[in-house]
C-alpha cells in the first residue's frame, strides 16, 4: 500500500493497547458521540464482525476506524500525527464502505468535528439539506453510487424478490462473491453433477475419502448454487403463495447463500434424510465434528450460531487448504 501503509482488521491481542491510545493519546475526527465508559470492551464487540480496521505502518499504528453496522453509522475515526500519511483517513474510510457494502449497508453516514467536514465531503459525503449552521455536521454516502455494478444489480434483485435491505446486517451475513473457477466433483444424491472451487473440491475428495477409512459415508446434497439458481428458487416459492418470511426461514437470499462462493457443501449418509436436524445424531456428524477442520471444513450455523440460523448440522463451508 502506499506509504507503507497497511489496512486490516484488528486481533483481539491488540485491544488492550488499542484502549489505551484511544484514551490518551489519538485525535478523533468524528464528533457528537461519548467514549464508552469500557473501551475494551466496546472495542472487543466489533471484531467478530471486523468493523474495527486499523492502519499501519510497519508495526506502528497510524490510525483506526470503527463502524456501527447495526445503524450505518462510522463511530471513530482516529489518526496517528506523527505516522499516518496524508491518504490515511482516506484508505480507512474506503475500507469501512467496503465493510458496510459487503453486508448490503447501501448509505453510510457519520457526524464529524465541524473543522474535517470539507474533508469528509470530498470522499463523496455530503450534509442533509436541512443542515444548521451552529449544529455538528451529519454527513452521509451513498455507497451505491459508483459501486460494482454487478453489486448494484445483485440489490436490486434483491429488492425485486422483497428481501429485507437489512437482512445481512440482522443476520450478521456477508454477501457472497459468485465463484468463477470451478471443477467437477461427481453427482450428489439427486444424481445432479456438483461442482466446487479446485481448493475445495481437492478437500472434499480427503473428507470423503478419510471419513471412508473410518467406515463413514458421506454424501453430497449440494455444492455450487450460483445468484440465477438461487433467484429462481425464491420466485418458484414465492409463486406457489409462500410469504417471503416463510422463505428466508430456510433457504438464504440470493447474493447470501454461502454455496456461490464454491466452497460449501451440504452433506447427508445413507438412512438419512438430506437437510434434517437429525443428520445431527448420526455418526458421520460426530466424526464431521473431530475432523472436518483437518481438511478445511467448519460448520458455519452450528446450535445458537451468532447468525440466528437454525442449525444446519449437514451444511460445512472450506475456509483454508491445510498443509498435508
Amino acid at each position: 500500500m502506499n506509504n507503507g501503509i497497511r489496512i486490516r482488521p484488528a486481533r483481539n491481542a491488540e485491544l488492550p493497547t488499542l484502549a489505551r491510545l484511544i484514551e490518551n493519546q489519538l485525535p478523533d475526527m468524528m464528533a457528537g458521540r461519548k467514549r464508552p465508559n469500557n473501551i475494551e470492551g466496546h472495542l472487543a464487540s466489533l471484531i467478530p464482525d471486523k468493523s474495527l480496521i486499523l492502519a499501519t505502518r510497519g508495526n506502528r499504528l497510524a490510525g483506526l476506524t470503527a463502524i456501527d453496522l447495526d445503524h450505518a453509522r462510522i463511530l471513530a475515526c482516529y489518526l496517528d500525527p506523527e505516522t499516518a500519511s496524508p491518504e490515511t483517513p482516506r484508505e480507512l474510510f474506503k475500507a469501512v464502505e467496503q465493510l458496510a457494502l459487503s453486508f448490503g449497508i447501501r448509505r453510510l453516514e457519520c457526524q464529524v468535528k465541524k473543522q474535517v467536514s470539507g474533508f469528509i465531503q470530498s470522499m463523496g459525503y455530503s450534509l442533509a439539506a436541512d443542515h444548521a449552521e451552529d449544529k455538528t455536521p451529519v454527513l452521509s454516502k451513498d455507497l451505491l453510487e459508483g459501486a460494482d455494478p454487478e453489486l448494484v444489480a445483485l440489490i436490486k434483485l434483491q429488492d425485486e424478490l422483497g428481501i429485507p435491505a437489512d437482512y445481512g446486517v440482522r443476520h450478521r451475513m456477508c454477501l457472497q462473491t459468485e465463484a468463477k473457477t470451478l471443477i467437477p466433483v461427481g453427482r450428489d444424491i439427486f444424481d445432479r453433477d456438483q461442482r466446487l472451487v479446485p481448493a475445495a473440491a481437492t478437500a472434499w475428495t480427503r473428507l470423503q475419502t478419510a471419513a471412508s477409512g473410518h467406515a463413514i459415508e458421506l454424501k453430497l446434497v449440494s455444492a455450487f448454487r450460483g445468484v440465477t439458481y438461487q433467484a429462481n428458487l425464491f420466485r418458484r416459492k414465492l409463486e406457489h403463495g409462500q410469504s417471503i418470511d416463510e422463505i428466508l426461514a430456510v433457504s438464504a437470499p440470493p447474493g447470501y447463500s454461502e454455496h456461490h462462493s464454491g466452497q460449501a457443501i451440504d452433506v447427508t449418509t445413507p438412512g438419512i434424510k438430506p437437510l434434517e436436524q437429525e443428520f445431527g445424531e448420526t455418526r458421520a456428524y460426530r466424526w464431521l465434528r473431530s475432523n472436518a477442520g483437518i481438511y478445511g471444513f467448519k460448520e458455519t450455523y452450528p446450535r445458537d450460531n451468532r447468525h440466528g440460523i437454525a442449525w444446519e448440522p449437514w451444511h460445512w463451508r472450506y475456509h483454508h487448504r491445510p498443509g498435508l
